[in-house]
């Protein structure tokens, strides 16, 4: 029993930040949108960037208040879940983390509070798009602070590990170390990357559906605007993602090898090893899937790569983790792919966004970026199993053996399941509330209230 309800923490807690996860993409691709579409309206007097900004900012008001709930809701999870790790965050330096994270939080809340009220009481062409920034720094910070703690747990620093491992007592603590562990650049890095590519992905990808379906010219330019803008901006972080991403699976050969040889399902360590597509391991062999002889070692850069067979299979994590990863990685590939060719052709005037099935097209790989970042994050946290803190404490012992926690954990499952949907509907109604007649550019002070 005891077992099982330890899994049920880890199912519960990974539902709702897989759930969050949607949400936190989404606010931080509309502060991004919002930023780059109010640049241009400040330079020029097209109406349509200023227009859509407006627009969006309705859906962005409603993504924060939704998202900040649920960092609630996470945050109760964690000191209920797994109350052993909280005790040990609240008394090394990773609490400090959380106390930055409430800054961020507030540096949102503030801007986004002047730009929507009072955007327009302020002189200068260029002071709504300089309100943004902050906006678009908060939210990225918060994200960014995240990881931090979550670098933390895959590298951990910042107190005696021996001791604590021995005693259970946390000393020699340095308040300031969390802050920077051996993995925090590569993973802040991928995170700030992947997670705003899927909130532009998916607003891209809304927005090629509407400009198809468009009924007018002023309609039609208004999306084209917005595509334009999220399709261009989703190459750059296309890009910046492939970079990160290869960063960090060096990361894990010098930090994490056995959670690097799990994904890379390495029976064995060696020299010139193969890749392995979609394998399985039966003893101490691969089975099935597809191998490409030494592409593995000529990838990586390294001649000599940790197997699964120097550590204990007890610590071995899952290893679905080696499928997830594959499908992240051929899902990604695919992605970067599709973008390159769009924004490809739409640089030398071939008009893809008038090719129906090359609208349809980019909804795929807007719900696909969805699963490839997702699949990223399960990647992560089930290749560090069993250890919620990586080699210094397990998530079993973390946990909270209480069946009490049965009945709430699934009715906060059941209530993601239709807060999610949802949300994302109600967004989708706000930001088509009004006509689609375009706003001007330059509204008369007051008028942000009505957004």
């Amino acid at each position: 029993m005891s077992a099982g309800i330890a899994n049920f923490d880890r199912f519960l807690f990974a539902f709702t930040i897989g759930s969050h996860i949607l949400l936190v993409s989404l606010s931080i691709g509309l502060s991004i949108l919002i930023s780059a579409l109010e640049f241009p309206a400040a330079r020029s007097p097209d109406k349509y960037y200023s227009s859509l900004a407006r627009r969006l900012v309705r859906p962005l008001v409603i993504s924060f208040g939704v998202g900040t709930g649920s960092g609630i809701v996470m945050a109760v999870e964690l000191v209920n879940l797994f109350p052993k790790f909280m005790t040990l965050v609240s008394n090394t330096g990773v609490i400090a983390i959380f106390y930055v994270e409430i800054f961020a939080f507030f540096l949102e809340t503030i801007f986004l509070v002047i730009y929507v009220y009072r955007g327009n009481a302020f002189r200068g062409r260029f002071t709504r798009w300089a309100l943004t920034l902050p906006i678009m720094v908060g939210t990225l910070l918060s994200a960014v602070l995240i990881v931090m703690v979550n670098a933390w747990m895959n590298t951990p620093n910042g107190f005696d590990k021996a001791t604590y491992i021995s005693t259970g007592a946390v000393t020699n603590v340095n308040p300031w170390a969390p802050f920077l562990t051996t993995s925090t650049g590569y993973e802040v890095m991928h995170v700030v990357t992947t997670v705003p590519l899927t909130g532009l992905m998916l607003i891209g990808g809304y927005f090629a559906y509407r400009y198809l379906h468009a009924s007018g010219v002023e309609e039609r330019t208004l999306f084209l605007r917005g595509l334009r803008v999220a399709a261009f901006a989703s190459l750059a972080f296309v890009v910046l993602a492939i970079i990160s991403g290869a960063l960090e699976i060096d990361g894990l050969y010098k930090y994490q090898p056995l959670k690097y040889a799990a994904i890379e399902l390495d029976p064995n360590p060696g020299n010139n090893l193969p890749l392995t597509l979609f394998g399985s391991l039966s003893g101490q062999s691969i089975v099935a899937g597809f191998q490409i002889p030494g592409l593995q070692s000529i990838l990586t850069g390294h001649a000599n790569l940790p197997g699964l067979s120097q550590y204990p299979s007890s610590l071995w994590p899952p290893l679905i983790v080696h499928t997830t990863f594959d499908v992240m990685v051929i899902g990604g590939g695919l992605l970067g792919l599709f973008v390159l060719v769009y924004v490809g052709l739409w640089s030398i005037g071939r008009r893809p966004y008038d090719r129906p099935w090359m609208t349809y097209l980019y909804a795929v790989f807007s719900f696909l970026t969805l699963i490839v970042m997702e699949l990223g994050w399960a990647t992560d946290e089930i290749g560090r199993q069993p250890w919620i803190v990586y080699n210094v404490l397990t998530v079993n012992a973390a946990a909270n053996y209480s069946d009490a926690l049965l009945v709430p954990g699934l009715i906060i499952v059941a209530f993601y399941l239709l807060l999610v949907p949802f949300t994302i509907y109600f967004m989708v109604r706000v930001f088509n509330g009004r006509s689609m007649e375009i706003e001007p550019a330059g509204a008369p002070e007051g008028t942000d209230v009505n957004y």
